[in-house]
């Protein structure tokens, strides 16, 4: 899963729910031209390991080491560290190329920005002097035919994935609200287009429309009038359990919601006998389950029972 912060929230939700699921390897991603130019990089890493790793891309500011592809989270004062973790997210994203079904790719806006000094595309700016780049909006030719030699490529590893694009109902007010019309407008023509390229792989899930076609109502939006609210995520994780989930993981997420709710619970006497017995019940729920899914580990959430039953008998 790639692209803006409405891709972290489906995501986190697949993850959650125990979905195999890589999410932006590489950080938040906000223009289509920076998540295809990821995905080519994790290509480059998949046929020939490190060969996608331009140093390039990598630069120090004030003692702190960043990447023109990644976003803010990998930036570190400690090179090796840094290195470490860029490394690794090319890896986990040829990793998760290799084994897909599904490419989940969400479009937030058709503005990217150039470096003036290498003609570099950046996904992330990283609070650099704004004289450093050029902005440029990307057409819709530009997406297609820059989306469609990714694809290609991709479905040559995978040819049987899903591609699924969708438009992020994230409202660009620095734009100007007619400027970020615009921008959406660029990103369903493009959308379609590469649905049109490539008819038996991809498709397209309509969370903009959920948002301003079938809410329409700030109340679904959060305090800045910009982000899809908490309620607006979840009506649109719905929607898409209904397109995406099959019947018998929606079972498993009914049960398994209860479960997450147990272990989520704090209770007033966390020394008690009580919330002991509680918490042993809910181990034995996990056990059941994993017993007949056997190949998902529930090993995270067991070990966090087991804790909370030392501490209550240690205290």
């Amino acid at each position: 899963m790639l692209g803006s912060c409405f891709t972290e929230h489906i995501g986190q939700r697949l993850i959650q729910n125990k979905f195999q699921a890589v999410v932006n390897p590489f950080g938040v991603v906000y223009n289509p031209a920076s998540i295809f130019e990821q995905l080519r990089c994790a290509m480059s890493e998949l046929e020939s390991p490190c060969s996608a790793q331009d140093g390039s891309i990598l630069f120090r500011n004030d003692g702190i080491w960043n990447s023109w592809l990644h976003d803010s989270s990998f930036s570190n004062f400690d090179e090796a560290e840094f290195m470490s973790r860029i490394r690794k997210s090319y890896a986990d994203c040829a990793d998760a190329i290799r084994s897909m079904d599904v490419l989940f790719i969400t479009m937030g806006t058709a503005r990217a920005y150039i470096l003036k000094e290498t003609g570099q595309l950046v996904s992330n700016c990283h609070k650099q002097p704004a004289s450093m780049f050029d902005e440029v909006q990307l057409s819709v030719e530009d997406i297609v035919n820059t989306g469609a030699d990714v694809i290609q490529h991709i479905l040559q590893f995978r040819p049987q994935a899903k591609i699924v694009f969708t438009v992020s109902p994230y409202r660009y007010a620095k734009y100007g609200f007619h400027g970020n019309q615009i921008s959406k407008a660029i990103l369903l023509l493009a959308v379609d287009g590469l649905i049109n390229r490539f008819p038996n792989n991809a498709v397209y899930f309509p969370a903009y429309e959920i948002v301003n076609d079938e809410l329409r109502d700030y109340r679904y939006y959060s305090d800045d009038l910009l982000h899809p609210s908490n309620l607006a995520v979840e009506y649109i994780w719905e929607r898409f359990a209904e397109d995406w989930v099959a019947p018998e993981s929606k079972q498993f997420m009914l049960e398994w919601g209860k479960i997450l709710s147990d272990l989520n619970h704090r209770p007033f006497s966390p020394n008690s006998s009580q919330y002991k017995a509680f918490l042993s019940r809910t181990y034995e729920k996990i056990n059941r389950i994993q017993s007949k899914l056997s190949p998902i580990s529930f090993a995270s959430e067991l070990d966090e029972i087991s804790q909370r039953l030392n501490n209550i008998q240690t205290s």
